[in-house]
């Protein structure tokens, strides 16, 4: 992502000289563009079957035949911590006006509303972030779209910063000026034992939240390839999403969802992501640069790229984002206590 013309005061961590092993690329944006909304839509349930007889997906196709609807959208399933099932659809705006134009239709707003979500036998969330685009850094492939880049009016450039501790950083604009640390200090507190079934939550999320986005797909790969992912690769990724899951306060990690990309129905792609908040960028860093479980994962991609080289057809992206505290929304409706951020943020519970 070219950089917007922010002088740099604190130094890049890219070595001197350094050259990464492969080329990746970055999100380039128009010129008129200065934020962008990256929306997660989801619906849970204890019973894995209630979630195709949910409203969510009859209201979701309603949504999406609107002209001002998202350039982009994916899905994921997966089971959070508290053992229920979530389907989470996932969309991208870059145009503001289309976004609150969407959002505040009666298909959209009207359906949230509803005093019905808050006695049906599955909850709902959502979560939306608007992003300045000096917050945020991507990394991709260039044959292959993923995230923001699956819209034809991102296209992308390649970037250098890449292949090294400290590349993340480096590629967020701001990052040159501010260290984007967490109001809050180093600790998460102690997660409370919130009461929110039947409840509207609205959760306010402190400044300089890092969220992260993060997959691997294997849908190119031939038989070898795939099977070197799934005997070297894939057990490192599984662990290390599992740490960070099962240890927030130690790692930071406020939540970690690590899905399985799915078609809108449920059928998996053969494709997985990750899906987490940390306190701060400086968390999500410190356990990337400093466990174990992020070692392996990062050795075990090394070597794949040193024994396929060019002929590697894994692929895989990221997205990473740091939010002001202002323009968040967090929204919980009927769900369980420990979704997303309930257990770690201060919150307004209402009944409608």
């Amino acid at each position: 992502m070219p950089t917007p013309d922010i002088a740099r005061t604190i130094p890049m961590r890219r070595p001197q000289d350094f050259t990464p092993a492969v080329q990746r690329w970055s999100a380039a944006f128009p010129a008129e563009v200065e934020r962008m909304v990256v929306a997660f839509f989801g619906v849970q349930s204890a019973e894995p079957e209630r979630l195709a007889d949910s409203s969510f997906f009859d209201w979701l196709q309603q949504a999406l035949q609107r002209t001002d609807g998202p350039l982009t959208l994916d899905h994921a399933r997966f089971e959070d911590e508290a053992g229920y099932h979530n389907h989470v659809a996932t969309a991208y705006w870059l145009d503001m006006d289309s976004f609150a134009a969407w959002s505040e239709s009666d298909v959209v707003a009207a359906w949230w509303r509803d005093p019905r979500r808050l006695s049906e036998k599955t909850g709902y969330w959502r979560e939306i972030l608007m992003v300045p685009l000096t917050r945020l850094e991507t990394l991709y492939w260039r044959d292959f779209p993923g995230g923001l880049m699956q819209s034809s009016a991102v296209p992308i450039v390649p970037t250098e910063n890449s292949g090294y501790y400290g590349a993340m950083r480096d590629r967020i604009p701001l990052a040159a000026t501010d260290a984007l640390h967490s109001p809050l200090g180093d600790k998460l507190r102690e997660p409370l034992q919130r009461h929110s079934f039947g409840q509207r939550c609205i959760v306010t999320a402190p400044e300089n939240l890092a969220v992260i986005r993060s997959a691997t797909f294997w849908g190119n790969c031939d038989d070898e390839q795939k099977q070197d992912f799934f005997d070297n690769l894939r057990g490192p990724l599984e662990r290390g999403m599992a740490f960070l899951r099962e240890n927030p306060e130690a790692t930071g990690c406020c939540a970690l969802r690590y899905m399985q990309t799915t078609c809108i129905d449920g059928t998996p792609r053969p494709e997985t992501h990750a899906h987490g908040y940390f306190l701060s960028l400086a968390h999500l860093e410190n356990w990337a640069e400093g466990h174990a479980s992020h070692h392996a994962i990062f050795s075990g991609a090394l070597a794949r790229y040193k024994k396929y080289g060019a002929k590697n057809q894994l692929r895989t992206w990221h997205e990473v984002f740091v939010l002001p505290e202002n323009g968040q929304h967090f929204e919980y409706v009927n769900c369980h206590g420990r979704t997303g951020l309930l257990p770690y943020f201060e919150a307004k519970l209402l009944d409608r």
